[in-house]
């Protein structure tokens, strides 16, 4: 009996350095506890990033994030490929490319956020786009390709 007795009061006393998700009781009259917000009162709105917050990680060396630029016309092309992340040149290179021939870039991207891809054709198309490259395409690198025809330029990836 004496030990259901005790067994019952211990399930009813608090214990040092453990309570009830929302008890702002302290055991410590130095520093005030606060409560932690359960799941369902925590807002449900995406909170925009900025620069200070945005982490870095590091890309694997044998994997980084790639550009591959690939010449699909019939003739020689000067090819300007610019990549910019909130007004920071990223990456700025031109290369004269063969016809059919390509050529690979590691911008070095380390951080997450939005990215703008602009890709110039010297006397003919152009095209901008902005990705969103986030953790695991930093962290696990991935391809991004641009393709330039006579016509048009394509620019899609795979992680």
């Amino acid at each position: 009996m004496r030990r259901r007795t005790l067994l019952a009061a211990l399930a009813l006393s608090p214990i040092a350095g453990c309570g009830a998700p929302g008890d702002e009781t302290s055991t410590d009259d130095s520093t005030p506890s606060t409560a932690t917000p359960t799941p369902q009162e925590q807002p449900t709105t995406a909170v925009p990033s900025t620069p200070q917050d945005t982490p870095t990680v590091t890309p694997p060396p044998d994997d980084p994030i790639l550009f591959v630029v690939d010449n699909d016309t019939d003739s020689e092309q000067a090819v300007t490929l610019t990549i910019t992340r909130d007004e920071t040149t990223v990456l700025d290179e031109t290369a004269t490319l063969a016809a059919g021939e390509s050529i690979e870039y590691d911008p070095m991207i380390g951080a997450t956020g939005e990215y703008t891809i602009t890709v110039e054709v010297a006397g003919g198309p152009s095209r901008t786009v902005k990705r969103t490259i986030g953790r695991f395409a930093v962290s696990s690198g991935s391809n991004h390709f641009v393709d330039i025809t006579a016509d048009e330029i394509r620019i899609y990836w795979e992680e």
